[in-house]
């Protein structure tokens, strides 16, 4: 019979010393991860918001300027047709759209000397008055009554046809808010016609103001 003071003691399990024991194990890192430099700083969400923002409004801005500058454009080009048309209108309405032949010479020739284009409109006259009147007198005669004949045309009568030539009148308001009227003798000659005469007279008093 064993001896009952010779009775081994039971084993019991060590505790562990291991302060972690207990604890629920953690993976380790995959080798070759950074975690550090795989968390998401939680600034990012903002800046990208911020940077949508800024390229609507960079875009609304382009659009508002775009839209201006177009507007701009379309009231120039409105501008310059209203202008273009009130130029045409001040000659060539009393004159009719289609006007032809001698008409048309009378027309041209009162627009030359609107714009000042004194050449041109001398060009206008027939051979026979460019010889007995020259360039250098009829020039002074303009410099000297510019204003007359920078006139506006008020309206032009039919043309009056008396063998080979044509007499047309015209009334004009001109610039020195005076009334005139310009009758115009024109022959056809060499397959064109010519302001072969003109008279100016300031109405209403008919005075014979000047012979260009």
């Amino acid at each position: 019979m064993d001896d009952p003071q010779n009775t081994p003691e039971p084993n019991f399990p060590e505790e562990s010393v291991d302060p972690g024991a207990g604890q629920e194990a953690r993976p380790s890192p995959e080798p070759g991860i950074d975690l550090a430099a795989a968390k998401v700083s939680p600034l990012k969400p903002a800046e990208d918001g911020r940077t949508a923002v800024a390229a609507l409004e960079d875009t609304a801005s382009r659009r508002r300027i775009f839209r201006h500058n177009l507007f701009a454009l379309l009231w120039l080009a409105l501008g310059a047709f209203i202008l273009t048309s009130w130029i045409l209108v001040r000659v060539d309405a009393p004159f009719g759209i289609f006007s032809t032949g001698p008409q048309e010479i009378v027309r041209a020739h009162l627009r030359a000397l609107d714009r000042g284009e004194l050449r041109p409109a001398y060009d206008m006259f027939s051979p026979r008055y460019r010889g007995q009147v020259s360039f250098d007198t009829w020039h002074q005669l303009f410099v000297s009554h510019w204003r007359m004949f920078h006139a506006d045309v008020v309206r032009a009568e039919t043309p009056a046809y008396d063998g080979p030539g044509v007499t047309l009148q015209i009334y004009l308001h001109g610039a020195d808010n005076k009334d005139y009227r310009a009758r115009f003798t024109l022959i056809r000659t060499d397959g064109r016609w010519w302001i072969d005469d003109v008279h100016w007279t300031q109405e209403p008093d008919q005075r014979d103001f000047s012979r260009i």
